[in-house]
């Protein structure tokens, strides 16, 4: 091999070893957690999406060409909303494993006027009032576990019901520690 291919060889192996180096997670706590990853990112990319699955599965919409009712009618269909729900109550659990941050530290402050905290004071108040976190986490794991039985009875109205807790979960925890300033 050339000294140049070579060169560009071991830079290319050095550039895939140093962005593991980045991307690999922090070490296991004593309970064998791992908290690399926040609040903020679990809501993102785990919490809203299924929770918005649920929310989408059953209604009613309404056009110009008149009402179309929503809801599952393959088996497929209903796998994915029960998939959702499981996701959903699971997502708790990461939620309040102990030591993890509310944001990553490189996300900027939220504008004041949003009524939203930044995440220092998120964190703070996750810390300060740890209980009422896990309660707020552990009535939206009931919320989705409602939602599972009632996708598991094909029970339409129980999962707009369960959806609608879902939702009372999330705003009442939002209004704890994201912008308990808001009205």
């Amino acid at each position: 091999m050339s000294g140049n291919k070579f060169s560009v060889v071991v830079l290319a192996l050095g550039i895939a070893v140093g962005a593991q180096a980045q991307t690999r997670p922090a070490q296991p706590d004593k309970d064998g957690f791992t908290t690399d990853i926040t609040v903020d990112e679990i809501m993102a990319s785990v919490v809203m999406p299924s929770a918005q699955i649920v929310w989408d599965a059953v209604g009613v919409d309404v056009s110009e060409k008149g009402q179309v009712e929503k809801k599952p009618e393959t088996e497929e269909q209903w796998a994915a909303l029960r998939a959702a729900a499981i996701t959903l109550a699971e997502a708790t659990n990461s939620l309040v494993v102990p030591g993890r941050h509310a944001a990553p530290a490189s996300k900027p402050a939220s504008d004041p006027s949003s009524g939203e905290l930044s995440a220092a004071a998120i964190e703070a108040l996750l810390v300060k009032q740890r209980p009422a976190w896990v309660a707020h986490a552990q009535v939206l794991h009931v919320a989705a576990m409602q939602a599972v039985a009632a996708i598991d009875a094909r029970n339409l109205d129980k999962i707009s019901e369960a959806g609608g807790t879902i939702d009372e979960a999330c705003e009442g925890c939002h209004l704890q520690f994201w912008y308990p300033d808001q009205k």
